[in-house]
Protein backbone atom coordinates (compact mmCIF):
# COMPACT_ATOMS: atom_id res chain seq x y z
CA UNK A 1 0.00 0.00 0.00
CA UNK A 2 1.00 3.47 -0.37
CA UNK A 3 0.76 6.47 1.88
CA UNK A 4 -2.28 7.83 0.65
CA UNK A 5 -5.58 9.81 2.74
CA UNK A 6 -7.88 6.43 2.24
CA UNK A 7 -5.22 4.58 3.91
CA UNK A 8 -4.32 6.22 6.99
CA UNK A 9 -6.34 4.31 8.84
CA UNK A 10 -4.67 1.23 7.79
CA UNK A 11 -1.53 2.67 8.49
CA UNK A 12 -2.37 3.63 12.04
CA UNK A 13 -3.68 0.16 12.24
CA UNK A 14 -0.60 -1.67 11.44
CA UNK A 15 1.34 0.86 13.95
CA UNK A 16 -0.85 0.00 16.89
CA UNK A 17 -1.32 -3.76 16.32
CA UNK A 18 2.78 -3.92 15.35
CA UNK A 19 3.72 -1.84 18.92
CA UNK A 20 1.16 -4.23 21.05
CA UNK A 21 2.17 -7.59 19.79
CA UNK A 22 6.31 -6.48 19.89
CA UNK A 23 5.12 -5.24 23.84
CA UNK A 24 3.38 -8.87 24.06
CA UNK A 25 6.67 -10.42 22.32
CA UNK A 26 9.20 -8.49 24.36
CA UNK A 27 7.45 -9.92 27.63
CA UNK A 28 7.40 -13.33 26.74
CA UNK A 29 10.91 -13.38 26.23
CA UNK A 30 11.78 -11.58 28.69
CA UNK A 31 9.88 -13.95 31.05
CA UNK A 32 11.64 -16.94 29.02
CA UNK A 33 15.10 -15.16 29.40
CA UNK A 34 15.67 -12.99 31.60
CA UNK A 35 18.81 -11.90 30.53
CA UNK A 36 16.65 -9.94 27.58
CA UNK A 37 14.58 -8.02 30.35
CA UNK A 38 16.15 -4.72 29.03
CA UNK A 39 14.07 -4.59 26.14
CA UNK A 40 10.87 -3.93 28.45
CA UNK A 41 12.77 -1.06 30.51
CA UNK A 42 10.48 1.89 29.85
CA UNK A 43 11.84 4.57 27.80
CA UNK A 44 9.24 7.31 28.85
CA UNK A 45 7.04 7.96 31.58
CA UNK A 46 3.60 7.12 31.51
CA UNK A 47 2.03 9.59 28.72
CA UNK A 48 -1.58 9.90 28.78
CA UNK A 49 -4.80 11.14 30.60
CA UNK A 50 -6.99 10.54 33.03
CA UNK A 51 -10.72 11.66 33.29
CA UNK A 52 -12.71 11.10 36.56
CA UNK A 53 -14.60 7.91 35.50
CA UNK A 54 -11.61 6.61 32.80
CA UNK A 55 -8.13 6.94 32.83
CA UNK A 56 -5.34 5.88 29.63
CA UNK A 57 -1.92 5.77 29.95
CA UNK A 58 0.88 4.85 27.60
CA UNK A 59 4.08 3.62 28.78
CA UNK A 60 7.06 2.50 25.13
CA UNK A 61 9.66 0.51 25.50
CA UNK A 62 12.23 -0.59 23.33
CA UNK A 63 10.02 -4.00 22.31
CA UNK A 64 6.96 -2.03 21.35
CA UNK A 65 9.19 0.34 19.21
CA UNK A 66 10.57 -2.43 17.62
CA UNK A 67 6.80 -3.56 16.95
CA UNK A 68 5.82 -0.64 15.85
CA UNK A 69 8.69 -0.27 13.07
CA UNK A 70 8.08 -4.08 11.61
CA UNK A 71 4.10 -3.00 11.07
CA UNK A 72 5.32 0.04 9.14
CA UNK A 73 6.98 -2.15 7.18
CA UNK A 74 4.59 -4.90 6.74
CA UNK A 75 2.49 -2.00 5.84
CA UNK A 76 5.19 -0.84 2.98
CA UNK A 77 5.37 -4.40 1.69
CA UNK A 78 1.56 -5.04 1.51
Amino acid sequence: MTFERAHIGYFIAFMIIGAILGSALGTLLAGMFPSLSVINKNLTGPIGFSLEIISFSIRLNLSAVIGLVAGIIVFRKI
